[in-house]
């Protein structure tokens, strides 16, 4: 039987121009000219016999039409995306993790015989480094790590699941408390000064909430000195460098091996989130379904022991 279809170019020309409502955005993605990407679109207008797109401004306003299209038509190329990439050798098998570089570097990558345990020996695993305002390419990512605001919705055609919300706590290592002749339950700030003071981020929301630890010392947290990385503060503390604010998962094995130790300071919970996000072509696939099962126990407090004994 004789499919009448569109051509294919103009249907993930189509695509991409929907989700990046730009055809400049589409054209990036697909690295071709945005004149290339306009005449698809036209093609494809004529091809249905319906407008696709309105102008906004600069942009584009995907028209009722469109709207019907797109969630189907993405479905189904990333469909396409996966059959055909089974026909390689181990193409098709493989899952892609995106996470983000500090809790894959502090927890992710020490577990990764765990995952091992979890999954069939012919199945590769392709670990890629997201950023926090990250455009997820399904073609590139089957499910992600990410930390994001609570109320921030999820990536457009994405499954989002909130796993747990950043807890900072205060920590130092053992070594730089005995050298001050300080214990770990009794800090007093008056006794510390801003080169003490490891922070990340200095203008982050974090910086608020630590300034009400240390609104008795003899001064602003504007003079101490701070990390653009969360892993540079991290580090610099586990060195024996001074007191950083980290979160109960990523601080957690620093504290297991006793590189930190917990301090004085009351907790506070972070409006960010761990966020779990699976690409839907994907969500049934037994190995994405024990990848993602992975990661859920290993970021979530109250599992993260057990996730370690697991082994199926």
């Amino acid at each position: 039987m004789r499919r009448k279809l569109p051509p294919l170019r103009a249907l993930v020309a189509f695509e991409a121009t929907a989700r990046h409502q730009s055809v400049k955005g589409a054209a990036e993605e697909l690295h071709v000219t945005q004149s290339a990407i306009s005449h698809q679109l036209r093609q494809l207008e004529e091809n249905l016999g319906v407008v696709l797109f309105t102008r906004k401004g600069r942009g584009l306003s995907p028209t009722k039409s469109a709207e019907l299209l797109l969630p189907r038509l993405t479905e189904a190329l990333d469909g396409i995306a996966d059959i055909t990439g089974e026909v390689g050798p181990d193409k098709g098998k493989a899952i892609r993790i995106g996470a983000l570089a500090t809790p894959a570097l502090t927890v992710l990558l020490y577990e990764l015989d765990n995952l091992r345990g979890r999954l069939p020996a012919d199945i590769p695993v392709q670990f890629r480094k997201i950023e926090f305002d990250d455009d997820l390419d399904p073609l590139e990512i089957d499910l992600a790590l990410q930390i994001a605001p609570k109320d921030l919705p999820g990536p457009e055609n994405w499954i989002t699941e909130l796993l747990t919300p950043e807890v900072y706590t205060a920590f130092a290592a053992p070594e730089w408390l005995e050298k001050r002749g300080l214990d770990a339950c009794k800090i007093d700030v008056g006794q510390l000064s801003p080169r003490d003071i490891l922070l990340i981020d200095s203008d982050s929301e974090q910086f608020s909430q630590i300034e009400q630890w240390f609104k008795d010392a003899s001064f602003a947290l504007s003079d101490c000195w701070t990390f653009s990385h969360h892993i540079w503060a991290l580090e610099a503390a586990r060195a024996g460098q001074g007191i950083v604010a980290s979160t109960d998962v990523v601080a957690r094995n620093y504290v297991e091996r006793g590189e930190l130790v917990a301090l004085n300071f009351p907790d506070f919970i972070s409006h960010w989130w761990y966020r779990l996000l699976i690409r839907p072509a994907r969500q049934k696939d037994p190995v994405v379904i024990e990848a993602a099962n992975w990661i859920r126990e290993l970021i979530n407090p109250k599992t993260a022991s057990l996730a370690r004994r697991k082994v199926l």
